[in-house]
């Protein structure tokens, strides 16, 4: 009994000191790092524990970017191949290069879902009589491998 008591005291005394209570993160859209006490101050954590994931996630939106940079470089080279057909693949693309970069991504995720990269490139262009068309699907989805998901990659 003498134990249950000294334990519940000691567990009293540790609330009380700052720094030992429950912590709440901020739920604003920033989502600032910090942590308010039970004494109901609040300290800012964004120049020290929350400065390394901000720094991840900074490094991943880069990375997309840059992937999505050089994606669409590599498609503007490739389909200079196509002297054909090169203009209104050129056009297309900066008109909307988010299209074809979601496209690419796309093939990723059916990738994942287990489908082959010659059936996705059947199914995309399976009725389309265009050759503008099927030329663009055949083109981002042999890059989207090695952009988006190298995994995948068999070159």
């Amino acid at each position: 009994m003498k134990n249950l008591r000294l334990g519940a005291i000691l567990i009293t005394a540790v609330s009380f000191i700052p720094g030992f209570s429950t912590a709440t993160l901020a739920q604003d859209a920033d989502y600032v790092c910090y942590i308010t006490t039970k004494s109901g101050q609040v300290i800012d954590l964004s120049a020290s524990i929350c400065q390394l994931d901000r720094s991840i996630h900074l490094a991943k939106a880069t990375n997309a970017a840059e992937s999505d940079q050089a994606f669409l470089a590599d498609y503007k080279r490739t389909i200079m191949g196509y002297p054909d057909v090169r203009d209104k693949l050129l056009a297309s693309v900066q008109k909307s290069p988010e299209s074809n970069i979601m496209q690419a991504k796309s093939v990723c995720n059916e990738l994942e879902a287990g489908l082959l990269l010659e059936d996705i490139k059947m199914y995309q262009t399976q009725g389309v009589t265009n050759k503008v068309d099927n030329i663009n699907s055949s083109v981002i989805a042999t890059l989207a491998t090695k952009h988006y998901c190298p995994q995948f990659n068999n070159s």
